[in-house]
């Protein structure tokens, strides 16, 4: 269990012919909301900034928040937020995703660096037979935006939530990849 609260993320699109729902979820430092509604406050404001890094084939639809030391939730809001970014680019299959890599001033046991790590679908890559596998300019700005604004910390509900691992680090960095990546859903079959 980690020693810090998170919020969960679900977000919607469609999939080999159907509705998918897959998530984030954000650790963070910068204390706990003391109530459902402030909760709900902080979760407010993670969709009006998540919101902007994905097009209209996004949806988010729900918040989930957990306390420190415990995976039962303490609050959810549902939503149905559509993405509201206008990308130039193509829409990239389900499964391929931006990469957006935190860090921190942590080192593991083998004095590696320690990152978060998010991964987030509904990626639009840039048009032109050489930068297919590249992330839409726009997307990726609006991504760094996103990403630097946990690291600047986002205030809402009593509390300024800045990224950290599940290990209880705090981030101090955030970068987008400049290339797509790839992350496997659960086996799904085709409508």
């Amino acid at each position: 269990m980690s020693s810090l609260p998170s919020i969960r993320v679900d977000k919607s699109f469609s999939f080999k012919g159907g509705p998918h729902v897959w998530s984030n979820r954000y650790y963070f430092s910068g204390g706990t909301p003391s109530s459902d509604a402030n909760w709900k406050l902080l979760f407010d404001a993670v969709v009006n900034l998540e919101k902007t890094i994905f097009d209209g084939g996004v949806t988010i639809v729900e918040c989930v928040g957990y306390a420190a030391g415990s995976d039962v939730p303490v609050s959810f809001k549902t939503y149905s937020t559509a993405g509201t970014a206008t990308l130039s680019g193509a829409a990239a299959p389900g499964e391929v995703c931006a990469l957006a890599r935190f860090s921190t001033t942590a080192r593991s046991t083998k004095n590696h660096p320690i990152y978060a790590f998010s991964f987030w679908h509904g990626a639009v890559v840039q048009t032109g037979a050489t930068n297919k596998d590249k992330l839409d300019n726009a997307q990726k700005t609006a991504m760094t935006t996103y990403a630097n604004g946990w690291i600047s910390g986002i205030t809402a509900g009593g509390v300024t939530a800045v990224r950290a691992t599940a290990g209880g680090h705090t981030c101090n960095g955030a970068l987008v990849e400049q290339f797509v990546t790839h992350r496997d859903f659960s086996p799904t079959t085709s409508v």
